[in-house]
C-alpha cells in the first residue's frame, strides 16, 4: 500500500471538513518530505500549528512518525525493534519487530501527552503482519493512551487484535490495570494472514468514539463507533506485540500521527448541592463575563418553571458555575443551558442536562408518626412515615427494622423496591397488606400506602421501630409498650399510638398517645387525631347554633356542639338537662377525644322522643389518665318543634 492510498482513510465519510482539510496538509506535508524536503524541513512543517479558516479551530499535530529518519530516537524499550527496509509499508522504512528464537511480548512507547477533557483527539497508523492468523498466542495493539508504560498496570485504550484473547476482530478497548477492561467499539474485520490496513481512531471530548479501517485492496474505509466516558491521565502511545518463536519478526507498523483540536464547551458534571443550588463542572475553562442568570432555565418533570436566581462561578474554580433557584416540589428536573463561553469567546452549543431532585435521607428528616403494633383480629401492622423537611426524598431509600432482646438490628427490609418520592409534609402508610388497612380505618388517599413485600413483625407487648436509609443510619427510631396506651381503653386491639407534636422527640413517651374513638382508633394517610401544635390554646366549648330547629325543614335542624382543649388524649361525657334540671339525654358516655372536635344532638330525648320547645343545659365533663377534671356548663334552646 502506498502513502496515498492511506490518505483515502483521511479523506472520507462524515468528518469535519475543516478538520479533515488539516490532516490532508498534514499527509501531503509528510509525503513530500520524505523525497524532497530535508528533515530539518519536515519538522518545521509537522510541529507547527496548522490554522484553519477560524482561529478558534485550530488542528495541532501533537505527533508524527513516519520512521524515514532510519532510527528510533525518541522511542522507549526499543531493543525488540528495528526500523528496516525489509518488506516495508510505504516510503523507505517502516518500524519492525526484530527475529526472536523464543516466544514473548515486546513493547515500545513513545512520549505523546493532552488533556482528554481539553481536545478532541485523531490517531492514525498502519499495521501489517506476515503469513499467520493472529491469535491468543500471536496478537498485536496500539496503545492510543496510556498512563505508564508498564504494561501490567496500563490505564487507557487500545485498537488491536485479540485484545482480549478471543476474537480476531480488529476492536477497540478500554485497559484498566494492563487487562482488557470493556469493548468500546467492534469492526467487522476478522484480521487474517498477510493483512495490511491503515487504522483511523477519533475521539471527541464528550467520550464519542470512531474506529476506521481501510484494508490493502479495498476503494472505501469502513467505520464504527462507540462511546466511553472515562478519562486517564494520557503520556504516552505505545504497541505492544505478543509472538510465538515461528512469528517473531514478521509485524511491521508506519505511518503513526496525532492531532488534536479544540474540544467544544461542554458540561461533564451536573450535581445537585442543596435544596436550592445545583453545580455544573465543565469541561474547560470558562470566560466569567458569560455566567448570566438568564443563560439558564430550570423546569420540572411537569414542565413547570423554577425561578433561577443567581448563576456565578464557582470560588477557587475556573470551570465550575453554581446555579441556585427557588422552591420547587419536583422530583425530577432539567436545566437548559446556553450563551456560556470558553476563554477564547467559542459559545458553547446550547444543551439540556435532567438530574434527579432527591437527597439522601437524613436524621430528622423523616420521622415515625403512628404505629399499629396489635391490629384487629384478621388484621395487619401499619408503621406511619411523615416528610419534616422541605425537599422530596427517595422512599426507595428507606429500611424498616425492629430490635432484638441485646438491640441488635433485625429483620431489615427495604420500604419500596420501586423508585418513590416522599414530598414534604406527605405521610407514608408503611404495611404487608394496604387493603386490609384500608379497608379497616378511613382513609382518602390510597396513594399514602406502601405496600412492603416483607415487613419486621412487632410485638403486641412492646418492641422497637427503626427506621434507616439505605446505608443503615438510623433515621429516627420509636420504643413503644402497650402501657402507651390509654387507661380508658377497653380494648387495645386495633388501636394505634399517634405522635402528638412533631417538634417534640420521638423518644419522648408522653409525646404518644392512643388514637381517638371518633376516628375510628387510628388515621393511617391521615392527620392524627391526637396531632398538638406548640402553640398555647385556650379550652372551648361552643354550641351553634345557640337556637336551633329539628323541623326537618334542612336549616338548623341539629345542634353541633364544637370542642377545642389545650391536648389531645382527653375522655368526656355530656349530658343534657332541661330546666329543671332533669337529664334528659346522656349524649357521650367515656369517648377518647381529640384535640378538637364535635358532636351533634337532634334535639331528641334519651328513649328517641322528640323534645319540646325550651331552655336545655349542656354539661360537658372531660378527664385524663392523670386525674385531671374540667366541667364546661353552656345553654342552647330549642325551637319550632316539628309535630
Amino acid at each position: 500500500m502506498t502513502k496515498n492510498n492511506c490518505l483515502l482513510l483521511i479523506s472520507s465519510k462524515t468528518g469535519r471538513f475543516i478538520f479533515i482539510f488539516a490532516i490532508i496538509v498534514v499527509y501531503l506535508l509528510t509525503t513530500v518530505s520524505k523525497t524532497a524536503f530535508s528533515e530539518n524541513n519536515t519538522n518545521q512543517y509537522l510541529l507547527a500549528k496548522i490554522e484553519l479558516f477560524s482561529e478558534k479551530d485550530t488542528v495541532v499535530s501533537i505527533f508524527n512518525e513516519d520512521f524515514e529518519s532510519g532510527n528510533l530516537s525518541g522511542w522507549k524499550q526499543t531493543d525488540d525493534w528495528e526500523v528496516s527496509t525489509s518488506e516495508k509499508i510505504a516510503g523507505d522504512f517502516s518500524l519492525k519487530h526484530l527475529s526472536k528464537p523464543i516466544s514473548g511480548n515486546s513493547s515500545l512507547f513513545h512520549n505523546v501527552s493532552a488533556d482528554l477533557n481539553l481536545v478532541d483527539l485523531e490517531w492514525a497508523f498502519t499495521f501489517k503482519n506476515g503469513k499467520w492468523d493472529p491469535s491468543s498466542s500471536n496478537r498485536f495493539l496500539f496503545y492510543l493512551t496510556v498512563d505508564t508504560i508498564l504494561t501490567d498496570l496500563i490505564n487507557g485504550y487500545a485498537v488491536g487484535v485479540n485484545i482480549s484473547g478471543s476474537s480476531d476482530l480488529l476492536n477497540l478497548w478500554r485497559i484498566r490495570k494492563g487487562k482488557a477492561d470493556s469493548l468500546i467499539v467492534q469492526t467487522d474485520m476478522d484480521w487474517n494472514a498477510s493483512n495490511l490496513a491503515t487504522i483511523n481512531v477519533k475521539r471527541t471530548s464528550r467520550g464519542k468514539w470512531t474506529l476506521s479501517y481501510l484494508k490493502s485492496g479495498d476503494a472505501n474505509p469502513k467505520s464504527f463507533s462507540g462511546t466511553d466516558r472515562s478519562r486517564f491521565s494520557f503520556t504516552n502511545i505505545g504497541i505492544t506485540f505478543k509472538y510465538t518463536a515461528t512469528r517473531s519478526g514478521q509485524l511491521w507498523i508506519d505511518d503513526v500521527f496525532v492531532n488534536q483540536l479544540p474540544a467544544e464547551l461542554f458540561v461533564q458534571n451536573i450535581t445537585l448541592v442543596n435544596s436550592h443550588s445545583v453545580l455544573l463542572i465543565f469541561n474547560k475553562p470558562i470566560s466569567p463575563a458569560s455566567i448570566l442568570s438568564e443563560n439558564f432555565t430550570l423546569t420540572d418533570e411537569n414542565n413547570r418553571n423554577i425561578s433561577v436566581i443567581q448563576a456565578k462561578m464557582l470560588a477557587g474554580s475556573d470551570n465550575s458555575i453554581e446555579v441556585s433557584f427557588g422552591k420547587t416540589n419536583g422530583v425530577e428536573l432539567r436545566l437548559s443551558i446556553s450563551g456560556i463561553s470558553d476563554l477564547s469567546g467559542k459559545i458553547m452549543i446550547p444543551e439540556s442536562r435532567a438530574f434527579s431532585y432527591s437527597f439522601s435521607p437524613e436524621v430528622g428528616s423523616i420521622l415515625i408518626n403512628e404505629i399499629l403494633f396489635n391490629p384487629f383480629p384478621g388484621g395487619v401492622d401499619f408503621v406511619e412515615l411523615v416528610n419534616v423537611s422541605e425537599v422530596p426524598v427517595p422512599v426507595h431509600r428507606f429500611k424498616l427494622a425492629s430490635r432484638n432482646d441485646t438491640l441488635a438490628l433485625k429483620q431489615i427490609y427495604p420500604v419500596s423496591a420501586e423508585e418513590r418520592y416522599l414530598y414534604p409534609g406527605q405521610f407514608l402508610v408503611c404495611t404487608k397488606d394496604s387493603d386490609i388497612v384500608a379497608a379497616q380505618y378511613f382513609t382518602s388517599d390510597p396513594e399514602t400506602f406502601c405496600q412492603m413485600k416483607s415487613f419486621p413483625s412487632f410485638s403486641d407487648d412492646a418492641g422497637t421501630v427503626v427506621l434507616l436509609n439505605d446505608s443503615l443510619e438510623v433515621l429516627d427510631e420509636f420504643s413503644y409498650s402497650a402501657k402507651m396506651h390509654s387507661l380508658f381503653l377497653a380494648d387495645e386491639n386495633g388501636v394505634s399510638l399517634e405522635r402528638i407534636s412533631l417538634e417534640k422527640a420521638t423518644s419522648d413517651r408522653n409525646n404518644w398517645a392512643s388514637a381517638v374513638a371518633s376516628v375510628g382508633f387510628a388515621t393511617p394517610g391521615l392527620p392524627n387525631s391526637q396531632t398538638a401544635s406548640e402553640t398555647e390554646i385556650q379550652d372551648e366549648i361552643t354550641p351553634e347554633p345557640k337556637v336551633f330547629s329539628p323541623n326537618g325543614d334542612g336549616y338548623n335542624d341539629e345542634l353541633k356542639i364544637k370542642f377545642k382543649l389545650s391536648k389531645p388524649g382527653f375522655m368526656a361525657n355530656v349530658r343534657i338537662f332541661d330546666i329543671a334540671g332533669r337529664q334528659v339525654k346522656f349524649l357521650l358516655k367515656n369517648q377518647s377525644l381529640a384535640k378538637e372536635g364535635s358532636w351533634l344532638w337532634d334535639g331528641k330525648s334519651e328513649s328517641g322522643q322528640k323534645l319540646g320547645i325550651g331552655v336545655y343545659i349542656i354539661l360537658v365533663e372531660v378527664f385524663d389518665q392523670e386525674g385531671q377534671v374540667k366541667r364546661f356548663k353552656k345553654t342552647c334552646t330549642l325551637t319550632d318543634r316539628l309535630d
